[in-house]
């Protein structure tokens, strides 16, 4: 499945997640045994999947709270969701 704007993510119940503190976050798959790191942004938009969202929801969110312009973050949001997905970390369908 290619991953695009419509594309709905949504979370993985196994995995765990703690704020670290402003800054970063830390997960883990429990499943996999894999720990992941998260910096502020990744961080935010995994407290947005608190509901399933599709990424261009997430981008418009992403842009209004950081510095970031839509092209940009269009691509890096694109870039993280194909890795927590290759991951497992979130579920992917169409919107």
């Amino acid at each position: 499945m290619a991953i695009v704007l419509d594309t709905r993510l949504s979370r993985n119940g196994d995995i765990l997640y703690a704020s670290v503190d402003t800054e970063e976050a830390v997960m883990l798959s429990i499943d996999a045994g894999k720990y992941y790191g998260l910096n502020s942004v990744a961080a935010r938009i995994w407290e947005l999947l608190e509901q399933p969202a599709t990424v261009a929801e997430l981008c418009a969110q992403i842009c209004e709270e950081f510095d970031v312009d839509k092209q940009t973050c269009e691509a890096e949001v694109l870039k993280f969701a194909e890795d927590i997905i290759d991951n497992g970390i979130v579920h992917a369908s169409a919107a």
